[in-house]
């Protein structure tokens, strides 16, 4: 239904362009006759009807006349054969579009832009990124555009710091200026920067970077985590906890991802009471499965199993969770009877098993589901929009 009224819409657009273009040339016209355009019209229509949409869409380019009038037409059928996957023919109509004399500057402009698009998905970045520049160079409207493209060329080539002016200077327009993608995407480009120089071992650039990264997205994650990896490094481990805190009170969900972090530092600092009480001061606010693990793990560790079990059972009779449960089976085991210790090992392991099938992480906005945490959702190229998927409760 969909690409059916994408082709009605067509249609329309198609008509409406040579009737305009009929009206603005009337007393100067070439030999062609109208009928002999409605020919064409009725040929691309049959090709629609026989479910031929690219010699439709050759049929209508031919039938439309060039000038001021057609354009927009002209644009929405380059842009249309590139979501078909014609690149090349898309690439043509953009070029004749462009090589017409007297073309309006802001159609020459949304022309260029769509070229830029036409090259991008061909992997032709090179061009693209000149075609951009140029628009950029003459301060025109088209030119926030042009610096959105050129960021998608400069994250896909790689070019962090470049691409950080471009979002740098997207965001001095008000328009965009709370726009959180483009601040999301930034911080993230610092990031990048980041690990950089940390795999070369310039820990004071990739500590500058992680905190640029804040200056874009005071929330970022990724910023947090790589800040405290830095601190954790130079030994600052109550600023690297200073940063795990952070995370839990900004993104609440990404508490599994620090918690065993926590309990590094602490115990480097000597402090694992003050763990402790963290973590029951953690599970108090919010029960999470992560935190109750961790609460169960000190307890078997420091105090004893019956205390890690005592206090499972007593957290499974208000809330139960699949991984209290595998924790609840793991320390009763070793209480079981043999009679029944091959069952509850083999129910535990069971339990496991189909837990570690299931993905661990969603992008939120395309759905991808993943089993390893990607700041880039390799689905639909979003930043940031990958979370961990909540554990089953019961």
């Amino acid at each position: 239904m969909e690409n059916i009224a994408v082709y009605v819409l067509l249609l329309i657009a198609v008509v409406c362009g040579w009737l305009m273009g009929r009206i603005s040339s009337r007393g100067r016209r070439r030999k062609r006759r109208g009928n002999d355009v409605f020919d064409d019209y009725f040929v691309g229509l049959n090709y629609l009807l026989n479910d031929e949409p690219d010699e439709a869409i050759d049929t209508f380019i031919q039938a439309l006349e060039f000038n001021n009038e057609t354009v927009e037409t002209h644009l929405a059928l380059g842009a249309l054969l590139r979501r078909r996957g014609k690149v090349d023919k898309a690439i043509k109509v953009h070029q004749a579009l462009l090589a017409r004399p007297g073309l309006d500057n802001e159609f020459a402009d949304s022309t260029r832009l769509q070229l830029a698009i036409d090259y991008i998905s061909a992997g032709l970045l090179d061009r693209a990124e000149r075609l951009l520049n140029e628009i950029l160079s003459e301060g025109s409207p088209a030119k926030w555009d042009a610096l959105r493209h050129l960021v998608t060329i400069y994250q896909t080539e790689k070019e962090w710091e470049d691409a950080i002016s471009c979002c740098s200077r997207i965001l001095t327009n008000s328009a965009y200026k709370r726009d959180a993608e483009i601040r999301i995407a930034a911080a993230n480009y610092c990031c990048e920067l980041a690990e950089q120089f940390l795999g070369q071992e310039q820990i004071n650039k990739a500590k500058e970077q992680a905190k640029r990264a804040f200056t874009f997205d005071r929330k970022s994650v990724r910023a947090a985590l790589l800040l405290a990896k830095i601190e954790r490094l130079f030994g600052n481990y109550k600023a690297a906890v200073k940063e795990f805190i952070r995370i839990r009170k900004n993104n609440p969900e990404f508490t599994g991802l620090v918690v065993e972090q926590l309990q590094n530092c602490f115990q480097k600092m000597d402090a694992l009471a003050e763990y402790e009480k963290l973590l029951t001061e953690m599970y108090s606010q919010s029960a999470e499965d992560s935190v109750l693990l961790a609460l169960a793990l000190y307890k078997k560790q420091h105090v004893s199993s019956e205390s890690a079990l005592h206090f499972l059972e007593q957290h499974a009779a208000r809330s139960s969770s699949v991984p209290a449960i595998v924790e609840i089976l793991r320390l009763q085991l070793r209480q079981a009877e043999p009679a029944i210790e091959a069952n509850l090992n083999h129910l535990q392991q069971l339990i496991v098993q189909l837990q570690q099938r299931k993905a661990s992480y969603q992008c939120h906005h395309c759905g991808f589901e993943t089993r390893s945490l990607y700041w880039l959702c390799p689905g639909c190229q979003k930043w940031d929009k990958i979370r961990p998927i909540a554990m089953v409760r019961i």
